[in-house]
């Protein structure tokens, strides 16, 4: 149900920006770099940019689920590792970039912007990244809007994100919950080894 809400949106507001905050195992990474992918599908020739604060994080968590995603799909996509960019064959193009030097950033014209571990980047950054959703639509672009969605999990002290998705958000800000205990795709067990192993209020917080 939470990936359903992450998916969908609602075409009376402008550009939608959505948060997924889940526990262990809720799909964060699945969900978004599921959507980057559909997005580079729709709209041919739209320019995506995923970021993380350190580029260890894309390397191993959110590239690699784009890799499952593309070979699952069975996709034809080619991967420039020394632009560190993804080429499909409508001419769409998601480029993989750390967070820590934002001001290179600065010149890109982008579609969308995905952000894994949101809870881990700077307002400021963020900010930033929202001034960049400026790419020139196209005539077939039907029903478009810039999207910038990130994904973290749930934070035990209220920092920018709280302030903007829960206390005071805008129309167009979404924050979707999304408990571990929704994802059927996990192992039986996981969840019980998870109970057995964390005190209940952590088991809370992140599960």
């Amino acid at each position: 149900p939470a990936q359903r809400k992450f998916f969908e949106i609602d075409h009376n507001y402008g550009t939608d920006i959505a948060l997924y905050q889940g526990g262990y195992g809720s799909g964060k990474t699945f969900s978004g770099s599921l959507l980057g992918i559909l997005l580079a599908l729709r709209y041919p020739g739209i320019r995506g940019l995923v970021g993380a604060q350190t580029y260890a994080l894309l390397r191993d968590t959110t590239l690699q689920t784009y890799f499952e995603h593309i070979e699952r799909m069975g996709l034809n996509v080619k991967y420039l590792k020394t632009e560190a960019k993804l080429i499909f064959d409508n001419g769409s193009e998601i480029l993989f970039r750390h967070l820590e030097e934002d001001d290179k950033l600065k010149s890109l014209n982008l579609g969308f912007v995905e952000i894994e571990e949101m809870s881990d980047v700077p307002y400021a950054t963020f900010k930033m990244l929202l001034g960049r959703l400026r790419q020139k639509k196209r005539p077939e672009w039907k029903n478009f809007r810039y999207r910038l969605f990130g994904h973290t999990n749930p934070e035990s002290a209220r920092g920018w994100i709280y302030e903007n998705f829960v206390r005071n958000p805008k129309a167009n800000y979404r924050r979707i919950l999304a408990p571990t205990t929704e994802n059927r795709y996990l192992p039986k067990e996981y969840i019980e080894t998870m109970r057995e192993s964390y005190n209940e209020d952590y088991f809370r917080m992140y599960v």
